[in-house]
């Protein structure tokens, strides 16, 4: 059985009624957190999921149709983030054993250094850019592990304006690496300074 949604909801979201998304976040946020908890056994992956599957409703909102319940799309969105976080992952491993399996042990330490200065360089020029509420978002949630909620505690807005800043921020990093000729991942899995 469906989690029904009031169309009239919808229709507002639909217009980018800010209120329209919360109401519907606070009905289903426990029925999809349960779902992608139950695939992805990880808290703080499964709220990262979560949180992405919103963020593609409000990207996506002009597009819904009030004739259609709105719980099977946003849940299909959540089951396909969980399942492409799963091929990741699986990819991660596979290209990590691989690349283990191939490589003779290596260390230059000057070629290292080098790259990691560069890349560090990139990465500060990248974040200043940013506007400085995005730069802000960004800095609370990857360098202090702050969740969309608790930044918007602390910054006093709201936790989907925290979302778009997020959202925004990822892009405007995603393509200054893309210029710079560095894949965005590196991002994702180095420490901030």
């Amino acid at each position: 059985m469906f989690t029904s949604v009031a169309p009239e909801l919808i229709a507002r979201l639909r217009d980018s009624e800010e209120a329209a998304f919360r109401a519907i976040y606070e009905q289903l946020h426990g029925r999809i957190y349960r779902l992608v908890f139950s695939l992805v056994k990880d808290s703080a992956k499964t709220e990262e999921l979560v949180q992405e599957t919103f963020v593609a409703l409000w990207l996506h909102r002009a597009s819904l149709n009030t004739e259609q319940p709105l719980y099977p799309l946003i849940y299909l969105t959540a089951k396909r983030l969980a399942i492409d976080h799963f091929r990741k992952k699986m990819l991660e491993i596979g290209v990590k054993e691989y690349v283990s399996s191939q490589t003779v042990p290596y260390t230059n330490e000057t070629e290292e250094t080098i790259f990691l200065s560069d890349l560090n360089r990139i990465t500060d020029e990248s974040i200043k850019a940013l506007p400085a509420q995005q730069q802000t978002v960004f800095m609370l949630s990857r360098q202090e592990g702050l969740s969309y909620d608790e930044i918007a505690q602390r910054l006093r807005i709201s936790p989907n304006t925290v979302r778009n800043h997020m959202v925004s921020a990822l892009k405007a990093l995603r393509l200054h690496f893309s210029r710079h000729g560095v894949m965005f991942w590196w991002l994702l899995t180095l420490p901030l300074f």
